[in-house]
């Protein structure tokens, strides 16, 4: 017989969890996770990126989310600002909908949307939102917490990567097994060129490679980018755009890094790896 015990200790204000007998690190998938080879997306190897979940709405798919904490998902405050909570489930530890064995799945019984979003019919500023699960998830090879940024911390001239199980196209269904798909971070001058400068706001930051997009359903979902110390971090929120992978106007995300303390206060009673 052998014994887990788990130890805590604070980092902020968020409660960091170590379960010995397992190597638990935001951000880094399972060395047991073998990597290979969304619009323009490829099939991501499957449970490569353990902290995405999948939120239905009468039994379809809605929006994305990452785990943060052991009990709380950061989605997309348009998520959840016009419907009901409780007619959505969370899927965890998903990969492909064709097999839900071993898949988690959690009611929401709270979601904290930010005092400050707004929404016109082209964009949502402060679109930002901590959702609380019914029960805790254990961590484990195929459910683990993504890492959060820095405060201000800045993404510029970076490759991110989005994934989700949104529509693979204009018109097109959600896809059945996760995505992915690479895209290159403009500078927030860059941003501003764009078709898109008269509606963004300093929270939002914009990416895009052609042919490749997050659509509907990806909404609130992750994306993400990979540091030198081999983990990934959320650096944005997939948020809004017009079209899919439209090549006049970027996809607008937005920035994790202005949100940092936000977030962290609204997850006070979780637990987080280190």
């Amino acid at each position: 017989m052998f014994y887990i015990f788990n130890v805590l200790y604070f980092i902020g204000s968020t409660q960091v969890l170590f379960v010995h007998g397992f190597e638990c690190h935001c951000g880094k998938p399972s060395d047991e996770i073998v990597s290979t080879r969304i619009v323009g997306g490829r099939r991501a190897e499957p449970h490569s990126f353990p902290w995405t979940v999948a939120i239905l709405k009468n039994e379809r798919i809605h929006c994305g989310g990452a785990i943060i904490t052991n009990k709380h998902v950061l989605s997309a405050g348009h998520c959840f600002k016009w419907d009901d909570i409780q007619s959505m489930k969370v899927l965890i530890g998903l990969d492909t909908f064709e097999d839900l064995r071993n898949v988690e799945e959690r009611i929401i019984s709270k979601a904290v949307i930010h005092e400050k979003f707004s929404s016109t019919a082209v964009r949502d500023e402060n679109d930002i939102a901590v959702a609380t699960l019914n029960q805790p998830v254990i961590f484990s090879n195929t459910i683990l917490p993504i890492c959060l940024p820095k405060p201000g911390e800045e993404f510029a001239a970076r490759i991110g990567t989005i994934v989700g199980w949104g529509r693979i196209g204009e018109e097109k269904s959600a896809s059945q097994v996760l995505l992915k798909a690479s895209l290159r971070i403009l500078s927030d001058e860059k941003c501003m060129e764009s078709q898109l400068a008269q509606h963004l706001r300093p929270m939002m930051m914009c990416a895009f490679s052609k042919g490749k997009d997050g659509c509907q359903g990806d909404s609130g979902g992750p994306f993400l980018v990979f540091q030198t110390d081999g983990r990934y971090v959320q650096a944005g929120v997939v948020s809004w755009g017009i079209g899919c992978a439209n090549p006049i106007y970027p996809g607008v995300y937005t920035k994790v890094s202005y949100f940092v303390d936000w977030i962290q206060k609204q997850t006070v009673d979780g637990e987080t790896c280190e």
